[in-house]
């Protein structure tokens, strides 16, 4: 009995145990990504591995590259969702990558942008798309530095807001592409959430059906995912702001870029947020006379006369000392809302309006940019009376 039962009962602990052994490295195998590659022209240096969370970004570790500048780490994931990474050197992305439990990915890179990825076509995607991006966001910021540096009022100051805005319509047009191609991809949650300098890329009113819907598609798939949490929460605080009324029949048209800049308390204040059948943007500098006598003599009456029938203004100060223009517009006591733009001509604001002169007024009615725009005081007064007498 005794010697029938030594071999088998050994041969079974052997097997056993490998099998336990086997179903313990499936099973923590997969709480991990692995992520490998070579960096060229990065010898025995310091890779940084940063994680990507709702708001804050967060170094969960750190490699050294061996000789050849190959490298090499695990993952760990505590949630079945997948979680953006970043691979930096010295303050430098080199790779954005998208990363779900169990994947094996490579990345080839140096340190002059080229990035080749593996194992990951959601990372793959995201790169291509973000290469445009960082081209046209790169583009913006070199122009906005020229034109800090220009007198404003010349054709040159005008021809390069104009390249401006039309390179953030680009942005702008591609980045919606891209969020309707990829509404049930993770990827899609930075690109919708861009910025162009400080002004976000999907500033619009009826950019929140935009959030709404990829915020819809998204927890089809990812319901617990902390990104999408954060969409839905950005995408109800919208559809919140947004006015329903004679716009769900028309959501094709675009209302008009949104401003959010401080008022004489520093609170800041969103050109969207006020009320009114007709709102008058009015870009203009407390440093000239006769902008402040245009104050008094056209915006006031206006004002006085049609406030009461749903005229409002949103007047935009182009001025760098803030100090000045607060004590401008407290002397000249204008009811309506003021806030000041220390940027100056350099604002993103400016060449999104494209503003080539001031004072310039621009025309909302019934929330969207009124097809006629006026050309000077009399034309203002003209529209405002069309629109309502």
């Amino acid at each position: 009995m005794s010697g029938f039962s030594r071999f088998p009962i050994r041969s079974f602990r052997r097997s056993h145990l490998w099998g336990l052994f086997a179903l313990f490295f499936v099973a923590t195998s997969c709480h991990y990504a692995r992520l490998e590659g070579h960096v060229e022209g990065v010898d025995s240096d310091t890779l940084l591995i940063e994680k990507q969370f709702v708001s804050y970004k967060l170094t969960t570790d750190t490699l050294v590259t061996r000789p050849d500048g190959r490298f090499s780490c695990k993952l760990q994931f505590d949630s079945p969702n997948p979680e953006f990474y970043y691979l930096t050197y010295h303050g430098m992305r080199l790779a954005s990558l998208l990363v779900k439990r169990g994947d094996k990915i490579r990345v080839e890179a140096d340190t002059l942008g080229r990035c080749v990825i593996e194992g990951s076509d959601e990372s793959v995607r995201m790169m291509d798309s973000d290469r445009e991006y960082a081209k046209i966001n790169n583009r913006c910021h070199a122009l906005s530095l020229r034109l800090q540096d220009l007198p404003q009022n010349t054709k040159h100051a005008a021809s390069l807001r104009r390249e401006y805005y039309e390179n953030y319509l680009k942005l702008y047009r591609s980045s919606v592409r891209y969020i309707v191609e990829n509404s049930r991809s993770l990827t899609s949650v930075p690109v919708i959430f861009r910025k162009l300098g400080d002004l976000p890329v999907f500033n619009q009113r009826m950019d929140a059906l935009h959030y709404r819907s990829l915020a819809d598609s998204l927890a089809a798939v990812y319901p617990t995912s902390p990104y999408v949490r954060a969409l839905q929460k950005e995408a109800s605080a919208r559809m919140k702001q947004l006015d329903f009324s004679g716009k769900i029949d028309s959501v094709a048209v675009v209302g008009f870029p949104e401003i959010e800049l401080p008022d004489i308390r520093s609170e800041k204040v969103k050109l969207s947020s006020v009320e009114g059948k007709v709102v008058l943007l009015h870009f203009w500098t407390s440093t000239d006379g006769v902008q402040k006598v245009f104050n008094q003599d056209v915006l006031k009456p206006l004002y006085q006369k049609y406030h009461t029938k749903g005229l409002n203004i949103y007047q935009v100060a182009l001025d760098t000392d803030k100090f000045g223009w607060a004590q401008v517009v407290k002397a000249q006591k204008m009811p309506w809302v003021n806030v000041c733009d220390i940027r100056g001509g350099a604002s993103t604001n400016v060449m999104l309006y494209n503003v080539a002169n001031l004072p310039t007024t621009y025309v909302i009615a019934d929330g969207e940019m009124y097809a006629e725009q006026p050309a000077d005081a009399q034309s203002l007064r003209k529209i405002v009376d069309k629109i309502l007498k």
